[in-house]
Parts: structure tokens; C-alpha cells; sequence
């Protein structure tokens, strides 16, 4: 982990004025930066927690211990603001040596709702991509749609069963998504159309069947699903498929697993592998494919394709024995393969639901978000007029699910509370946004302009020094949410410089007093609302200007 650059250069010619010790050293030795204000002695502490105390003890630095692993460095106070105010719109060089990820995330299944599972997937998967692209990382924004196996079977059977023509259909995925549940039900209590449905999926698979009402079924799915990603502010590199790692696509791979007994035949016919002394099916009795057998060829397939660094699975806790399975089998063919790939787990939400009742489709809690948003902004008395509009409201209501999701710890489970969320007090994306706003509007209406440099002089007050102890930390706090791909780090970090700001709107004024000194407090705000900004973004969210 690297300190943050706007320290750097403070610690190097404040600190660190030794031969035998450079940058490098503390960068790549200390753990976590806790930075903070004591303004009785107008100074910085920047408290490490550090593996190489020793090294830097043989070193004229000038430190002290706290702890096992603790060490504490004072720095001067005017250098401290000077180096953070003026370097706030630098984009900081944070790795030097950039890694191409691939992160597989969102992955729907066609002609079946976009649940909240897979809005967990989405939001979490967007974000992890955002900051590895700030930390300079090739990335590739992966979407592995779900085309292929006996569902699709018992989808075709619905169809041919009502002879519904898909091209008559008026609310497509919606009715689509009804015909599927309904054949399900059938096929619980009726051997013979799950026997059909297994039938069908198994000849188009080996080519026998055409795949007219699969290739509109695909077409349906993925224009309603651009839909929900614009709304998101999503976008992917790369759509693959199920269906590119068909039976007859994968032959070769299966090949190779026999010919190195990694999976062999059982009584059944089936061909399946052994896992940590548990048994798996890899492929059914008659060589149709299985969700592992399509992951097993299409981890390989990537590797071959974009020779990655990482290969990051955004998926839910519940399929963690999947990809154990995956990596396994995978590494023992090619053990580079699977050396950087990693299963990023999440928890499950619980309680989303509509009005209405039961939630199927993401468009209606995104929907639902919006037609809120829309009413609290009518009944408050601070909204402007001309804030009231859908586009606003809409930002506002993926704003409220996307930061309540990510503020909570990612691999815990978690109950959904739309008044929790939407609240525009307390901890929520409402109250970041409002923040923003009010920030923009203040840069925007002081009539005063920004200095072209600071001086720290005219920044005296307690509450400034707090502030710039959150700003100068930015960079070591979206390290951590990189290292730790959790986004609440970040989230949790802004909600504490919210209320710093914020009892710096009630404690100083940058109208109606001297101008030097309102430019230079301006400053700071437009420091604090660069630093929003970019952490929303981050996030994914789109910062708004008013509201």
C-alpha cells in the first residue's frame, strides 16, 4: 500500500531527509494511515501502522512509538495545507506497475427478471471496476449472460405449449418471465415436461433443434437490460455468452480433463471430477453441458483471450463450493490459469419490495426509488423548482440504493428499508448529494474566486484542520477499498467528512468577510467538494449540482 501522495512529498522533505532511508521504504512497509488534527499545538500527527520499525529506527528520522506497530509522525502545519489544498486537483500516481483485471459481474439470466441478487452483483461489481481504473489498472467490465441449459427447455416448452409467437409479445420479458415460472411449476409435478424441456435443451445443443426463438429471446433480454444499466450509469467491455461454451464448442476441454483423469465416467454415464474428497458432476450422462462445465471452459477461454492479472467473480456467497469446483478443476490442467482468479463474495438483500408487494424486476425498485424521490422533493421546502424533474429525481432514487448497498459491509446479508435509504438526514447518498449541491452552489454564488495559491494564514479554525485531515487521507482510503474491493470503506469515509463540512457551513462564512480570507475558505469547500466528487464516482454515483 502506498501513502498518499499528498503526503509524500511532506513526510520526504519534512521527515525523511536520509540516505539510507527513502520513500520507497515507508511505502511499501507501513499497513493503515490515521491522520488528525491537534489544534491547540498547530500540528498534523500522521499516525502508521508500520512492519519496519527497526529499519527506521537506524534511520535520523524523527518518530515515536506507540505500540508494537505504531508509529507517529508530526508535521508542520502550514506545509501540511499547503501540500494538500494546492495538490487536490492532481490525480495522484498510484501504481506504477498497472495489471489487466477482468471482473465478471451483473450476469443475468435471459428471459428472467434482473433481481436484487443481481443488483448486489452490479453495484458491487461497477464499483471494483471504477477503482481499479483510478489506481490505473487495465480493465476489463466483463457481462456473462446466462443463455444456455434446461431452463431455456422449459421456457421453449411454455411457448410451443401456448403457441405464443414471441414477436406478438407486448411486455416482452415480463411475459416471457410468466410463461417460464408457470412450465416450471408444471415440470415440479410433471415427469413429462421436465423430460421434454431436458430433450429440447440437449438438441440444440448438439445442433438438432433451430434456434430462431433463442437468438430473439437473447435480442428481447439484452435491450431491456441496456435499459437498467443506463439507468445505473453501467456500461460493459465485453458480453459473452453461456451458449459460447456449448457442448460441442467445449469438446476438446472435456477431452483434455479425461485424457489427465481429472474427470472420469461414472456407473451413470455422467462424467465427474473429485474436489476436496467430494464428488461433482461435470458433464450429464448425455454430454449436455453444466453451469461448471461452461465455467470451467470459460475461465480457460479468458485466459487465452486477455491474459489477465485477475480474474474477479462478482457473485453471491451461495455459489462459494461453485467456484471452489471451478478453480480446482482448472488448476489442475493449467495452474497459471487460475492464479490470480478470486470469487469476491457478497451477502444477500432482504425486504426490497414494491408498493405493490413482492419485487420481480429491478426496473421496479429503480422505478419505485424515482416516484419517492419524486414526492420528497415536493414536500421540502429547501428543493429548488427547477429540481423537480424525472431526471433529477431518478439519480436521487439509484443514488439512495446504490450508496445503502454499498455502505454495508459486503459479504453480510442485510434488510432493505426504504425510508432508511431515502432519508435525507443521517447517513444516506440523499444527504451526500444535497452536500454536493449545496457545495456547488456555494462555489457558484460567493462571488469570490478561488486563490491561485493558499495560504495557510487565514486558515486557522479547528474545524478546517479536521477537514483537511479527512482530505489528505483520500488516497489511503481508496487504497484500502482497493486492496479489501469494499466500497463501505469509502462510503463510511465520506459520511465523516460530511459532518466536518458541514459544521464548517455552520462555523465560517465566505460572504461578508474580509475577501482574502473568504477566497482562501473557499478553498477549502471547493477542496472538500472535489473530493465528494471524485468519491462518488468512484462509487457510481452521478454527482448532481442541484436538487
Amino acid at each position: 500500500m502506498g501513502l498518499s501522495s499528498r503526503l509524500i512529498n511532506i513526510l520526504i522533505s519534512q521527515i525523511i531527509n536520509h540516505s539510507s532511508f527513502d520513500k520507497n521504504g515507508i511505502v511499501r512497509n507501513y499497513k493503515n494511515m490515521h491522520i488528525s488534527y491537534k489544534h491547540k499545538e498547530n500540528i498534523f500527527t500522521v499516525n502508521l501502522s508500520c512492519h519496519a520499525i527497526q529499519n527506521l529506527e537506524k534511520s535520523n528520522l524523527k518518530f515515536r512509538r506507540n505500540g508494537t506497530n505504531q508509529i507517529v509522525f508530526d508535521v508542520d502545519r502550514d506545509k501540511f495545507i499547503r501540500s494538500v489544498l494546492e495538490n487536490i486537483k492532481e490525480k495522484p500516481q498510484l501504481n506504477s506497475k498497472p495489471k489487466k483485471i477482468v471482473i465478471d459481474f451483473s450476469s443475468p439470466n435471459i428471459a428472467k427478471p434482473f433481481h436484487v441478487g443481481h443488483l448486489r452483483s452490479t453495484i458491487i461489481g461497477n464499483f471494483i471496476a471504477n477503482i481499479n481504473e483510478y489506481f490505473n489498472n487495465d480493465v476489463v467490465r466483463l457481462n456473462y449472460l446466462g443463455d444456455w441449459g434446461t431452463q431455456f427447455g422449459l421456457l421453449q416448452y411454455g411457448l410451443e405449449s401456448r403457441n405464443i409467437a414471441i414477436n406478438e409479445l407486448e411486455n416482452p420479458l415480463k411475459q416471457l418471465y410468466d410463461i417460464y415460472v408457470e412450465a416450471n411449476k408444471l415440470a415440479a409435478s410433471d415427469e413429462n415436461v421436465q423430460s421434454k424441456a431436458k430433450q429440447y435443451f440437449s438438441a440444440i445443443e448438439q445442433g438438432r433443434a433451430k434456434l430462431d426463438n433463442w437468438r430473439k429471446i437473447r435480442a428481447i433480454t439484452v435491450k431491456e437490460l441496456n435499459k437498467v444499466y443506463h439507468r445505473l450509469g453501467i456500461k460493459f467491455d465485453d458480453y459473452h455468452w453461456e451458449s459460447d461454451y456449448n457442448g460441442e464448442a467445449i469438446k476438446s476441454i472435456m477431452q483434455s480433463l479425461e485424457r489427465q483423469n481429472i474427470i472420469t465416467t461414472d456407473v451413470s454415464g455422467k462424467k465427474v471430477a473429485k474436489v476436496k474428497d467430494k464428488t461433482v458432476t461435470v458433464l450429464k450422462s448425455d454430454n449436455s453441458t453444466l453451469y461448471l462445465s461452461r465455467d470451467i471452459a470459460a475461465l480457460l477461454d479468458r485466459h487465452r483471450r486477455y491474459r489477465f492479472d485477475k480474474m474477479l467473480y462478482v457473485v453471491d456467497n451461495a455459489q462459494t463450493d461453485h467456484f471452489v469446483n471451478v478453480f480446482d478443476i482448472v488448476g489442475r490442467l493449467d495452474n497459471d490459469c487460475t492464479k490470480g482468479c478470486e470469487h469476491i463474495k457478497f451477502g444477500r438483500i432482504k425486504g426490497m419490495s414494491t408498493r405493490s408487494g413482492n419485487v420481480v424486476f429491478l426496473n421496479d425498485i429503480l422505478d419505485e426509488a424515482k416516484e419517492k424521490m419524486f414526492e420528497k422533493q415536493k414536500e421540502s421546502k429547501n428543493t429548488r423548482s427547477s429540481a423537480i424533474n424525472e431526471e433529477t429525481c431518478d439519480i436521487l432514487g439509484t443514488t439512495a440504493v446504490i450508496i445503502n448497498d454499498l455502505k454495508q459491509r459486503r459479504q453480510k446479508d442485510y434488510v432493505f428499508d426504504w425510508d432508511r435509504a431515502l432519508q435525507s438526514e443521517g447517513d444516506s447518498g440523499i444527504k451526500l448529494q444535497y452536500l454536493h449541491c449545496r457545495l456547488w452552489s456555494l462555489e457558484s454564488n460567493a462571488n469570490v474566486a478561488l486563490p491561485n495559491e493558499c495560504n495557510p494564514d487565514c486558515l486557522n479554525e479547528e474545524v478546517i484542520g479536521d477537514v483537511l485531515s479527512e482530505l489528505a487521507a483520500f488516497d489511503d482510503i481508496l487504497n484500502r477499498a482497493l486492496i479489501e474491493n469494499e466500497a463501505c470503506i469509502i462510503v463510511n469515509y465520506l459520511f465523516r467528512l460530511a459532518r466536518h463540512v458541514n459544521r464548517m457551513f455552520n462555523e465560517l462564512k465566505v460572504k461578508n468577510v474580509d475577501h482574502d480570507l473568504g477566497a482562501q475558505r473557499l478553498l477549502v469547500f471547493h477542496s472538500a467538494r472535489l473530493t465528494i466528487k471524485k468519491a462518488l464516482e468512484v462509487l457510481g454515483v452521478k454527482p448532481l449540482y442541484e436538487m
